[in-house]
């Protein structure tokens, strides 16, 4: 049984890295078939372990310190044994860096990685590749956002580290100018739209939680009462740079929705990165975000709302994605799946990466700076979507076949690796 390794995405946490990794496996499982095995490095192992019985699924620790402590020096000993023909000696090496070493690939499903300005990631950046390239192992950086590359040390080691990937795959043209200006012509690199972008609800793999279809329910019972629903989907990563600023994130998405009720719609307010109930830090983890926001709305807005408080995986937030009208998202990969389901979609985002994506759909002019904090803009540009829904996802339907035979071209390069 051959198989591929999988690193720097989890089942639990960031629903979105869920969605990438369960496509992955998904795709890949029918290209290949059933005797393809799957060994994902997570870094939530424990938790990712109680989540996914999938028996061709194993799940071994990517956290830093088994990076460090376990699968690079493990690495260099499997070379050494293999290298000096010690090979039964190899077999008494843990079983996550036996797990490497027997694969195909690794593939890398980071969202970005190798970028100015975030110093403190590139130990891990680097930690997630170099055990395979140790190991002999070809390491492919599946779509993702890379650069710029201007300052030390990013630069050298992005450049070291990446011209020697078996293959990179650019999330947008300022990635792939990016990847260019660093490994020149020559490189093995290439756009690819985000994987998810391949997400179906059958490639789910972690056990789900219970009661969505109560508030589903929920949700058709508003609408029946002529309600539009839109999707407020918000971010951790906003919230933080909202509180950088002076500002109180979800007292902000309190009054958002509701002026929105206010407008007469209902509002579905969900999470796109979830870590359970009892989680308080805001890490992968937007539910604190919606207790708080929920206990700032009065009762009489409070009817027209539905929370969505749980740990929903990435095949159930795909249902709430199509049980909306239209969305307002500050999550990167709720915007690609509020688009895989042809919902129209706001979006208050914080780097070039949204505009890039919503460029390929026609929906450039729904693309602002979350940061901001424009609540009268927001509103304004929600009701826009509401009155233009029916243009605008005929648009989106039209462009979505492009984008996903774009995504599936990774895949294509992955594919002969993994067959014999």
């Amino acid at each position: 049984m051959s198989s591929v390794a999988i690193i720097a995405a989890t089942f639990h946490g960031n629903r979105g890295a869920e969605a990438m990794l369960s496509t992955a496996v998904g795709v890949l499982s029918e290209r290949c078939g059933p005797q393809l095995r799957f060994e994902v490095f997570s870094y939530y192992p424990t938790v990712d372990r109680q989540l996914v019985n999938d028996p061709r699924v194993g799940i071994f620790s990517a956290t830093p310190a088994h990076l460090v402590l376990v699968l690079l020096p493990g690495a260099v000993l499997h070379r050494l044994l293999g290298g000096l023909r010690l090979h039964p000696l190899q077999r008494l090496l843990p079983a996550s860096v036996r797990a490497l070493a027997r694969s195909r690939a690794l593939l890398c499903l980071a969202g970005v990685s190798f970028i100015d300005g975030r110093a403190k990631f590139l130990p891990f950046n680097i930690a997630t590749l170099w055990p395979a390239m140790i190991l002999g192992v070809p390491v492919v950086k599946l779509s993702q956002a890379m650069g710029p590359f201007r300052t030390w040390p990013n630069r050298p080691l992005a450049h070291w580290f990446l011209s020697r990937c078996h293959r990179l795959h650019t999330r947008g043209e300022v990635t792939q100018r990016h990847v260019a200006g660093l490994l020149g012509s020559g490189g093995c690199y290439g756009r690819s739209d985000d994987v998810a972008f391949l997400f179906e609800g059958r490639f789910g793999l972690s056990t789900p939680a219970p009661g969505l279809d109560g508030r589903l329910l929920a949700l058709q019972a508003l609408r029946e009462r002529g309600r539009p629903i839109v999707g407020v989907c918000p971010s951790a990563v906003i919230a933080r740079r909202a509180a950088a600023a002076g500002h109180d994130y979800p007292r902000w998405l309190a009054g958002l929705i509701t002026d929105l009720v206010g407008l007469g719609h209902g509002v579905a307010l969900y999470p796109n990165a979830t870590r359970g109930r009892g989680e308080t830090r805001l890490h992968n983890n937007d539910l604190p975000l919606l207790r708080a926001t929920l206990t700032h709305l009065d009762p009489a807005v409070a009817g027209s709302v539905v929370g969505f408080e749980d740990g929903w995986n990435a095949a159930q937030i795909h249902r709430i994605l199509g049980a909306c009208d239209v969305h307002a998202v500050s999550r990167f990969h709720a915007m690609v799946g509020a688009l895989v389901v042809g919902v129209p979609v706001l979006v208050m985002g914080w780097s070039h990466k949204y505009l890039e994506v919503m460029e390929r759909f026609g929906q450039a002019d729904m693309v602002f700076d979350g940061a901001d904090l424009d609540r009268p803009r927001t509103v304004a540009l929600i009701q826009r979507l509401i009155a233009e829904r029916a243009e605008r996802r005929d648009r989106i339907v039209a462009a979505l076949p492009g984008v996903q035979a774009l995504a599936a071209r990774q895949f294509d390069a992955v594919q002969p690796l993994l067959t014999p």
